[in-house]
């Protein structure tokens, strides 16, 4: 039994040294970063760029990433996916109007004309347009649609049980905004 157990301690050891050589490699640039390959990463998008390293003298690397970042492209990238581009680009601009009306506006008065000048300012009237846009949008959808679109694309749940719900109110959405 001992020489099992040295054998399987040996064989974490030589896993262990394998795994910090291929790390030190991929930090020091001389080895390529091939990612995660688990069944998420099968699943998702997976996006190759090119990358310009720190201190490399413009040499660049690929590198790959995934490409979703809301549950929105999550849904949209699915293999069983129900989104069109048309509903996935009024989902996307429902989104950005979103994170943009959540923005706070200054809380401190600012006395520096430069900053009025360069339009630092505007970023509150930037806001208020949003929440204008999000508005309308909204009193476009039923209230079904509506908590759907909010929780999806606003708020970054998972789809769940709320897909064809969704891909309507999206649609909605797009008409809307292509009627203006």
């Amino acid at each position: 039994m001992t020489i099992l157990e040295a054998d399987r301690v040996a064989q974490i050891l030589k896993s262990d040294r394998r795994y910090n050589r291929l790390r030190r490699e991929i930090e020091a640039g001389t080895a390529d970063d091939p990612g995660s390959d688990g069944p998420a990463a099968l699943s998702r998008k997976i996006v190759q760029d090119a990358i310009t390293m720190a201190g490399s003298g413009g040499k660049t690397r690929p590198v790959r990433r995934v490409a979703d970042e809301c549950a929105l492209d999550r849904f949209y990238n699915r293999a069983n996916t129900t989104l069109t581009p048309q509903q996935y680009g009024a989902g996307l601009k429902f989104r950005r109007a979103w994170l943009c009306s959540a923005r706070r506006a200054r809380v401190t008065q600012t006395y520096d004309t430069q900053e009025i000048e360069r339009g630092d300012l505007v970023a509150s009237e930037v806001a208020l347009n949003a929440r204008e846009v999000v508005t309308a949008a909204l009193e476009s959808l039923s209230a079904p649609q509506r908590r759907a679109v909010v929780a999806v694309c606003g708020e970054d749940e998972r789809v769940g049980l709320r897909a064809k719900t969704l891909c309507l109110g999206l649609e909605r959405l797009h008409e809307f905004w292509r009627k203006k």
